[in-house]
């Protein structure tokens, strides 16, 4: 005879309250969208200044770092296309991570897969780029990760329907 009075079972009540852990999921995608939206237009701003401004400026850097031994290896239109990317890629990511935090609320198998899908493939391109070198990766990675098993709980699970 199953236990009804284990939590998770809890969540399969149709007016049972957002598990903790869907909340703190709901709560770190509305904080990762808007710093997403956030870096587009930093990035956006960053593109607005002139090609002169942006030229002098990495002529500064260079000048800096030849005193140190360094060379630099981009010149304005390599910088113009990091930024571009690094708009594109953070746009997209603040706009879905708002879009799918915001339907959270709704208990449909569709929005646990689309967080569970969404949080994956960050979690896959973070651990490219952590795997490529880029340490400081390992911190959204471990956000992306812990978002991907609030999500596979129990509790989570039951809410969506999914047990």
């Amino acid at each position: 005879m199953p236990d009804f009075d284990a939590p998770h079972l809890e969540a399969l009540r149709p007016d049972a309250p957002m598990p903790r852990r869907v909340v703190t999921v709901r709560t770190l995608m509305f904080v990762g969208g808007v710093s997403g939206l956030l870096l587009l237009l930093l990035f956006l701003m960053g593109l607005s200044a002139p090609a002169e401004m942006m030229d002098e400026a990495l002529d500064e850097q260079a000048a800096l770092a030849a005193e140190q031994g360094v060379a630099l290896a981009f010149d304005a239109e390599m910088m113009r296309a990091q930024m571009s990317l690094m708009a594109v890629v953070t746009g997209i990511y603040g706009s879905l991570s708002l879009l799918i935090a915001s339907r959270l609320r709704r208990r449909t198998v569709g929005v646990f897969w689309s967080t569970l899908l969404f949080q994956g493939a960050a979690a896959g391109i973070l651990l490219w780029s952590l795997l490529g070198g880029e340490l400081l990766a390992i911190v959204p990675l471990g956000f992306a990760a812990a978002m991907l098993a609030f999500m596979w709980s129990k509790e989570s699970r039951a809410y969506f329907g999914l047990l």
